[in-house]
């Protein structure tokens, strides 16, 4: 399974959000394998990321990685960079 969806870096934090993921925390990446995440990519332009990721089961992987300190963690230092809302994307093409 696929899933994607698009957040909204606050204005003037693109730089940092740029940096923050240059060093992602080995921990953080160690769960979302274990959560069943196989494959996560973040894109960026302007101010909008697109955030793609595959697992067998993305709500059920993403659900088990929320559910981790580290997680929660992350997404609390992300609170500094990106606005609120987030855009569920959903797949209407996919060639293999």
């Amino acid at each position: 399974m696929r899933a994607a969806y698009v957040l909204n870096i606050k204005p003037g934090r693109e730089e940092a959000y740029r940096e923050a993921h240059k060093m992602v925390w080995p921990e953080l990446i160690a769960e979302a394998s274990k959560a069943g995440i196989r494959n996560h990519s973040c894109f960026m332009h302007e101010r909008m990321v697109f955030v793609y990721l595959e697992a067998d089961n993305t709500e059920v992987s993403i659900q088990a990685l929320m559910h981790t300190e580290v997680k929660q963690s992350w997404n609390k230092q992300m609170e500094e960079y990106l606005e609120s809302a987030t855009i569920t994307l959903e797949e209407v093409f996919h060639m293999e």
